[in-house]
């Protein structure tokens, strides 16, 4: 019983964080507060058995406030239309990705986040912050605890010509779907932790290459689950947090249940208490088509790069 209890411990210091943070941005007022890729990186860092991603503390941190910091600075300073705008956070963000030597693909959701929404307040990034630096000292109290695996950590070396052809073409693949979903008004079937999962996807061993239906299914349940939830708190009038509470431990013990843990799953059920009210309804279908558009176009990228190998 007690080793059991000791299984569900880091998921459940998760969803605290992420309840809190949730509920900081409520009760306050502040929705700049409410980022969702923390769940994604609470998911990844906390609850999975081990680290998600090639990547330590510092460069962890780093990634994402840098990240954050940067996607503000291009809505404030580089005043063009939405779409070239996430295509160039889009370039960015994964040109920082392969410098950085790690696989920490979710710095790519904070800086491509602001843009989508238009983020101008600088309380965006120093959340963003502050939240990834509880994580990662959770995490060293949970690995000192023994309740999570250390993580070994040495940096990939500098990319080769290849790997920033791969990084070329998966932007091109990538920024015709942004463009297309800008341009029609359906903007959230290229949400952030969307083009997350789709540089993960194209990772070496990815499951979604070997278990395309069922990582997507974990993300269309995901999406739903966040919207209903929502959905639920706004009909009821109850708070909120409330609501993302029980959306990321549904989640989080699905990820659990199925093995599957997919980080940018966990923050596609909090982005969904981010959006305007009137979305929540189509924000599941949007997300499941996003799913599967990007899952095919790994796929399609997959063959492209061999072709070229």
């Amino acid at each position: 019983m007690h080793k059991k209890l000791n299984r569900y411990l880091p998921i459940a210091f998760a969803v605290l964080l992420v309840t809190g943070m949730a509920a900081v941005s409520e009760l306050s007022g502040e929705g700049e507060i409410l980022f969702p890729e923390i769940a994604a990186i609470a998911a990844g860092a906390l609850a999975a058995p081990r680290l998600a991603w090639r990547t330590n503390d510092l460069r962890l941190f780093a990634s994402i406030s840098a990240g954050a910091l940067l996607g503000a600075a291009i809505v404030r300073f580089v005043p063009i239309h939405p779409a070239p705008q996430m295509c160039l956070a889009f370039l960015l963000a994964s040109a920082m990705l392969l410098l950085s030597g790690t696989t920490f693909a979710p710095m790519i959701s904070s800086i491509v986040l602001p843009v989508m929404l238009q983020t101008r307040s600088i309380v965006y990034p120093i959340s963003a912050a502050v939240l990834t630096g509880l994580i990662i000292l959770l995490k060293k109290a949970l690995t000192h605890a023994g309740l999570i695996s250390p993580a070994d950590f040495s940096p990939a070396p500098l990319p080769d010509k290849p790997a920033l052809m791969d990084l070329l073409l998966r932007w091109l693949l990538g920024s015709i779907v942004i463009t297309a979903a800008v341009l029609t008004g359906f903007k959230l079937i290229a949400a952030p932790p969307l083009l997350v999962a789709f540089t993960e996807f194209r990772a070496p061993g990815s499951k979604a290459q070997k278990q395309p239906l069922s990582v997507w299914a974990v993300i269309a349940a995901s999406a739903l689950t966040g919207a209903v939830s929502r959905y639920a708190a706004l009909s009821l009038g109850i708070y909120c947090f409330a609501a993302t509470a029980l959306t990321v431990t549904l989640v989080l013990l699905l990820m659990k249940r199925t093995g599957l843990f997919i980080p940018p799953a966990a923050a596609l059920s909090v982005l969904a208490f981010l959006i305007p009210e009137q979305q929540l309804l189509v924000y599941p279908l949007l997300v499941s088509v996003g799913a599967a558009v990007f899952i095919g176009t790994a796929i399609l990228h997959g063959r492209l790069s061999h072709a070229q190998n």
